[in-house]
């Protein structure tokens, strides 16, 4: 959730610590600051607000030193504000910290410090790790013991960065079930939460484990055990990292850029090998019992991968979010899961997975970061190469891993033998079709849905409805759409509505219901019947559906078309449509499409 950045050089290292922490942002942003240390005086600034607003308003740029700490911070403990932004100082302003995670035991370890004198300034569970550290040297304990000391008596997740005035030139990280990584370079070496922060400057890097401390100065590392403090030998590997400092040149902001490049990411979707594709494929066949999971929208793209499971593999793998899964499945072996992350880090995924692979099931992840520790600890993985997505929305990362799983369950289905040879080439494609399909979604004129959503900006809630894997788009659809708008959406099957949910409409409450085309005929006479029931109680709907259909029935009030082409592809068209919904709908409201409030890109904490 929080970016970490750290880093000790032979230079002056003031810009490059936030420069790296702007890369970092998207990690967390509603607030930020840096402790840099000159080899006499600590100074750290910090407060609310994005990075560059803050950098600007404490004089970022004034520091000076060759070793410093920063931080970009997404809120668990503690309002937003500058007391409560990170770095955080002990008592004597010598010690410095950052931390990404949760410590359960704050409380009782802030009374305990409380009664031996010390005093807080923030509301923040992380504070507590500055003063732990400061009670530990005042034991007379070198640095590196009193931080051993002080983080073993810590309960719960964290990525924690040190920088202190008692050991020049040091720097210490830990890493327990929190995403760190170090990086090597000439004349200095780092460590940050993503090697996005140091993607410019070095491609060497060192993979932290849980139960870690890694020991920096500009010339070497050094890693330790937390649990007895042994020495444990780790070599550098080099890892691919895009150096290109991201932008949305030619575009307004993020989300337009990462949503017109749905085509281009789902041609990288469509390249991958066949032969990492069957790795997955194979694990479902070994395997007695297979399930989906995932986060948000992770989630959503499991449901829908239930519903391309069973339409053409005729296999029944269900779907549960993460952060539920270890608690209905008892696993065991003859059991794989296969998770779906954006950053491979998310937390409650993770979790979910290691609870599944010791109890002897097998693992498999599709993911776009392949230097994450989802990468790393799976028995396979699916890289989906969309490149970084800077906005916090998942949109192009939505389209690819929904690609991905769509090849999976066609070969599933081909080599089972469930999907006769003339269907599978039929559904393939129009999988080829799907990328020039995106184009053109992205390239005809928006001035209709531009329109539709300036003018139903003022509707404050919604419903999505679709059915089957219209059902999971729908989901996800009015997650984009409350995530960027901050407007109420839920998102149901379209038959669920009538069991309850139906007595909230009225002219106040708007609907978006996906419909197939008509070479479904069932699935639409089923989501029309849906469409009635709302019609025939003054419900307003907006329709997303194939082109060419119109509206003979008079139910809607406005549709949103998208190309005609086939049954797998035109779902990929109505959500990308969605996505463009959200946008415009955020745009007319005036909110930060690429930075929405209180949300963060990568989840990692529980």
């Amino acid at each position: 959730m929080c970016g970490i950045f750290g880093i000790t050089s032979n230079q002056n290292i003031s810009s490059t610590l936030v420069d790296g922490l702007q890369r970092l942002e998207y990690r967390g942003y509603d607030s930020c600051g840096v402790a840099v240390y000159d080899g006499e005086t600590l100074t750290c600034r910090k407060g609310a607000g994005e990075v560059a607003v803050v950098r600007r308003e404490e004089r970022f740029e004034e520091l000076s030193g060759t070793s410093g700490l920063g931080h970009t911070r997404w809120a668990t403990h503690g309002r937003v504000s500058r007391v409560n932004s990170h770095p955080h100082l002990d008592s004597f302003q010598e010690v410095a910290i950052v931390h990404n995670g949760i410590i359960e035991n704050h409380e009782e370890i802030r009374q305990g410090l409380i009664a031996a004198g010390h005093s807080f300034l923030s509301e923040t569970d992380s504070e507590v790790v500055a003063h732990l550290i400061e009670a530990e040297i005042k034991k007379g304990l070198a640095v590196e013991e009193a931080i051993l000391g002080a983080v073993r008596q810590l309960h719960g997740t964290f990525g924690i960065g040190v920088i202190t005035m008692h050991s020049p030139g040091v720097m210490y990280a830990v890493r327990r079930e929190s995403p760190l990584i170090l990086g090597i370079g000439d004349g200095f070496h780092c460590f940050a939460s993503d090697p996005l922060a140091f993607s410019e400057m070095t491609d060497e890097v060192v993979y932290m484990q849980d139960g870690e401390m890694v020991i920096i100065d500009k010339d070497s590392y050094r890693i330790r055990s937390v649990e007895d403090g042994s020495k444990i030998e780790r070599e550098s590997t080099i890892l691919k990292l895009d150096g290109t400092r991201a932008d949305h040149t030619g575009f307004p902001d993020f989300m337009s850029k990462e949503i017109q490049e749905n085509g281009t990411v789902t041609r990288t979707a469509l390249s991958i090998p066949d032969e990492t594709i069957d790795s997955v494929v194979k694990a479902f066949q070994e395997n007695d019992r297979n399930y989906l999971t995932g986060m948000g929208t992770a989630f959503y793209v499991a449901l829908m991968g239930q519903y391309l499971f069973a339409r053409y593999a005729g296999r029944f793998f269900p779907a549960v979010s993460a952060d539920e899964l270890p608690y209905v499945v008892r696993f065991q072996k003859g059991h794989h899961v296969l998770a779906v992350s954006q950053s491979g880090e998310t937390y409650d995924t993770l979790k979910a997975l290691r609870d599944a692979q010791s109890k002897g099931a097998s693992t498999s992840a599709v993911l776009n970061v392949p230097s994450s520790s989802m990468a790393r600890e799976t028995d396979r993985f699916i890289d989906q190469q969309a490149g970084s997505e800077i906005c916090v929305l998942s949109t192009k990362c939505t389209l690819s891993q929904l690609v991905i799983l769509a090849r999976v369950a066609l070969r599933l289905g081909e080599l089972d033998g469930f999907l006769p040879a003339e269907k599978v080439a039929e559904r393939q494609k129009e999988l080829q079709m799907l990328p020039e399909l995106l184009d053109q979604v992205w390239n005809r004129p928006h001035d209709k849905i531009r329109d539709l959503a300036r003018r139903l900006a003022v509707i404050r809630n919604w419903f999505f409805l679709g059915r089957r894997l219209y059902c999971g788009l729908a989901m996800e659809a009015a997650l984009k759409f409350k995530e960027v708008t901050y407007s109420h959406a839920e998102g149901m099957s379209a038959g669920f509505l009538k069991h309850g949910t139906i007595s909230l409409i009225d002219e106040a409450m708007h609907t978006a219901i996906f419909l197939p085309g008509t070479d479904e005929p069932e699935l639409r006479t089923q989501t029309l019947g849906a469409a009635a029931e709302i019609n025939a109680r003054g419900g307003v709907m907006v329709a997303f559906q194939p082109e060419g259909i119109g509206d003979s029935e008079g139910l809607f009030a406005d549709v949103i078309e998208y190309p005609a082409c086939g049954e797998l592809a035109h779902p990929f068209l109505g959500l990308m449509n969605a996505q463009l919904f959200a946008y415009y709908t955020a745009r007319a409201l005036g909110r930060n499409v690429d930075k929405p409030r209180a949300l963060a890109k990568s989840v990692t904490v529980g």
